[in-house]
């Protein structure tokens, strides 16, 4: 009875590996999802109406839906639907043939079909088949070169349409046939057979499909709509100073959806700014747009730029961020002679600046003439002319004395 127990025990762990376990004790299979690869860039694929992406994994059960990716240039061959069945693709994927535009009208391809819009509208589906919108009238081209033998159209429903060549003697390779007025008996398939026997088929539904209609919640929103009947589009964008966050347009599906969800309208600001050094300061900052950055420099500095910046509509700042350089004065004149030179602060890199102060002293029985002392100036010169020292005999009332282009009058009594 134990061994029988243990048996039981183990293969019910071996069960937990890859299965869930229900609350009444029973096993769920856990089935194993389905990877998506593929190579061929002209084909199109979509899951749930949404473009799939390469090397995706979907879960059991998901259905994909593919057809080539341009309508008419290729013709499709092999199933266009396939299913994840436990980790496995129910089919392989189809693949696209060039038709005879792509191949120059050689090795026998099948004919290139075309189709516009002459009035109303229409969209391709999915599974690669074209919806019409009732009312509308539509034009299906067979590509054939005109002069030989011209290809022949054929349908599958009991609808009258005009077949013709597209224009005037050499205007064109367009053999045409007219869907004028659709209705729903216009629908159904659409065969043209080249003179060598190659064959290319278009499917068609006349369906009356409208999308809902779409508010905006954003008042930076602009909109520009035509409608909102099958092949319908919106066109989005945003007031100066936001950008468009999303697809700028959707078009009205075949299943009754929007191509894309609405987009949103966001601040556009401009980077942040860094100060340029410990020496430059802002004031008056706003990255809106519009908005301005005023800079200025620490005391003893002087910029290097524009010292106002704008943020553009662009998210770009109008100018570089300026720097803030060290103001210096120039080395000033020898020490004045019989006389001294104090500097209160040692020069940096052998240069002066701003608040430096230089003091001037006479030797003994000579009298000053000037200021005693000098500083640099943030204009980048010295606050004074340096002095000198004379004889106080040689300093008279009044006395007007010129030293190195400099005058100093003596007003002393």
């Amino acid at each position: 009875m134990n061994r029988l127990l243990l048996i039981t025990l183990f293969f019910s762990f071996a069960l937990c590996e890859d299965d869930k376990l229900l609350a009444d004790g029973r096993f769920q299979p856990i089935l194993r999802e389905c990877l998506f690869t593929s190579q061929n860039p002209n084909l199109y694929v979509t899951y749930k109406n949404k473009t799939v992406l390469n090397d995706t994994w979907y879960p059991h059960g998901s259905e994909l839906i593919t057809r080539c990716a341009d309508f008419g240039l290729y013709k499709i061959l092999g199933d266009q639907s396939t299913v994840c069945d436990n980790g496995v693709w129910s089919n392989k994927l189809p693949t696209c043939i060039p038709t005879s535009v792509l191949t120059n009208y050689t090795g026998g391809a099948p004919p290139t079909i075309q189709f516009t819009v002459a009035a109303g509208s229409a969209v391709v589906d999915a599974r690669g088949e074209l919806l019409i919108y009732p009312g509308s009238t539509v034009w299906l081209d067979c590509l054939w070169p005109r002069g030989g033998d011209a290809p022949e159209w054929t349908w599958s429903n009991p609808a009258k349409n005009t077949v013709n060549w597209s224009g005037r003697e050499g205007e064109g390779d367009h053999f045409r046939v007219t869907l004028t007025r659709a209705t729903p008996r216009h629908g159904g398939s659409y065969t043209c057979t080249a003179p060598g026997g190659s064959t290319n088929t278009a499917f068609v539904k006349v369906v009356n499909i409208v999308c809902p209609p779409r508010v905006s919640a954003s008042p930076h929103l602009r909109t520009h709509a035509q409608g909102t009947r099958l092949g319908s589009a919106i066109q989005y964008s945003c007031k100066e100073g936001y950008h468009l966050k999303g697809s700028a347009i959707a078009n009205c599906m075949g299943d009754g959806q929007w191509s894309t969800a609405a987009p949103t309208c966001e601040a556009i600001v401009c980077p942040e700014l860094r100060a340029a050094g410990s020496f430059t300061h802002l004031s008056d900052y706003n990255k809106s747009v519009g908005g301005r950055a005023v800079i200025a420099c620490a005391w003893g500095y002087r910029l290097v730029g524009a010292p106002g910046l704008e943020c553009e509509p662009d998210g770009r700042w109008s100018d570089a961020v300026p720097t803030c350089v060290p103001i210096y004065c120039p080395e000033p004149p020898n020490v004045p002679e019989l006389g001294r030179l104090t500097k209160t602060h040692p020069p940096r890199d052998g240069k002066h600046p701003v608040g430096h102060l230089l003091l001037y002293y006479c030797e003994a029985g000579y009298q000053l003439v000037g200021e005693n002392s000098i500083v640099c100036t943030e204009s980048g010169f010295w606050s004074h002319p340096p002095p000198f020292c004379m004889r106080p005999s040689e300093v008279r009332k009044s006395d007007t004395i010129v030293v190195d282009n400099i005058t100093f009058v003596n007003f002393n009594e």
